[in-house]
């Protein structure tokens, strides 16, 4: 006979256990406009961000399409630099509001207030870039991209994109119009509500031209900032820019490094040669063996210092191709650990065995961000051995890496969850 089922076994499960709840609490408002407010809230132990509709329009059609538009696009988006989106709730006293990941950190307008190295400026400038890029290639303008809506996390290690309220694309026929913030609005921007991506690379420009990036980053703020059908087509364009500018860069030095050692075989052959001159003078002219002696003394202490400083350069050069092999190195056995955590949390295997999508959610993606936990430990174990700038390229490396991997992974999920709710519908 089935035995009745025993639901004391479901006590686990309740609103909140030891001071942890499934309620919103300690929220604090952190902006409020017109239309929207936003707030910082706890729960689970873990900070959230909180967007919802100001009581005064939160009843009109208009906003709340809005709102349901802005959560709509973002949720499609999954990058390491673009704020991650979980979904649409109820929270008391404030409606509906969008909840996402509450990134420590502060504003790019504020980060550039302190002082950074060039480095870091070119390296959050890219990853922007990088972000902007990917919400493209999912046919989403972001339409307002200013220092303000641009997060550095509290490490200064990379950038949050965030605040797509006025984003758009070409799918939605509802709330056309023209928005942005003035002064990173493109010229035609301000005139249409159609939405184009060099929209964008405009504002991008601007926003550049607020980084101090150097002179070599001048023509491709020029570029961004021309009229619309003499910008970069897309941001993989001006990406390819910045990369083809750093390879002019790198190859300059290595010029130099070229010229420095021509420079220096040249002089030693030099020395050489009015050397065995002086010394060929020596030999028929006794009268002034000691004055010419002194003289060849002198040169070969010379040639000598010259020979010392050519090994020190060429001892340089191998010290930094060691240094260069050992990140490249590094950053390949972490890719090799992302690679094995995921294999070692069966992920594919486990959605390739599936049977039902019932209560999966939080399943698959503890096992897909086993990747992340594992990396994570890779860099702690590895961070005594490298310098700070090295770790950074590394974390950088490892983080985009694990993203794209974790992309591929949810299109996969993705994927067998529609042929699934295909197969469960037909069935019905």
């Amino acid at each position: 006979m089935q035995q009745d089922y025993d639901s004391s076994a479901s006590g686990y499960l309740m609103d909140s256990f030891e001071g942890i709840s499934r309620k919103f609490t300690d929220v604090t408002i952190f902006n409020t406009s017109d239309v929207n407010i936003v707030a910082k809230a706890k729960r689970y132990g873990r900070w959230w961000l909180l967007k919802g509709l100001n009581k005064q329009v939160a009843n009109e059609t208009a906003y709340i399409q809005r709102l349901r538009k802005e959560l709509e696009l973002l949720m499609q988006l999954e990058h390491p630099f673009v704020v991650s989106t979980v979904g649409l709730e109820m929270v008391e006293d404030f409606g509906y509001c969008i909840v996402m990941e509450y990134v420590e950190g502060t504003t790019l307008k504020e980060w550039l207030k302190e002082n950074h190295a060039c480095k870091d400026r070119k390296r959050i400038a890219i990853q922007l870039a990088e972000a902007v890029n990917y919400i493209h290639s999912k046919g989403i303008v972001h339409r307002d991209l200013k220092p303000e809506n641009i997060i550095v996390t509290k490490n200064s290690t990379s950038v949050k994109l965030i605040d797509f309220g006025f984003a758009d694309t070409c799918s939605y026929a509802i709330l056309k119009q023209p928005a942005g913030t003035p002064q990173y609005m493109s010229p035609e921007q301000m005139q249409t509500s159609v939405a184009d991506v060099r929209n964008d690379i405009y504002s991008l420009g601007v926003v550049y031209g607020k980084m101090n990036l150097g002179y070599g980053f001048k023509h491709i703020i020029q570029r961004c900032l021309k009229p619309i059908e003499l910008r970069y087509r897309n941001v993989s364009e001006l990406l390819d820019a910045i990369s083809k500018r750093d390879k002019i860069k790198t190859v300059f030095a290595w010029v130099v490094v070229v010229l420095l050692v021509v420079a220096t075989a040249f002089i030693f052959i030099a020395q050489s040669l009015r050397i065995n001159e002086l010394r060929q003078q020596l030999s028929s002219n006794k009268l002034q063996q000691m004055g010419v002696h002194d003289t060849v003394s002198s040169l070969n202490a010379r040639l000598e210092r010259v020979s010392a400083a050519h090994m020190e350069l060429l001892q340089k050069k191998q010290a930094q191709e060691a240094e260069r092999m050992r990140v490249e190195n590094a950053i390949k056995n972490g890719k090799n650990v992302i690679n094995n955590a995921i294999k070692s949390a069966g992920v594919m295997h486990h959605l390739d065995t599936l049977k039902s999508f019932d209560n999966l959610n939080m399943e698959i993606f503890k096992r897909i961000h086993e990747s992340s936990a594992a990396y994570n430990r890779y860099l702690t174990k590895i961070s005594g051995k490298f310098s700070e700038k090295e770790m950074a390229e590394i974390t950088n490396a490892l983080v985009v890496y694990d993203g794209n991997l974790i992309t591929k992974l949810m299109k996969r999920y993705n994927q067998l969850k529609n042929d699934y709710d295909k197969t469960v519908m037909q069935g019905n």
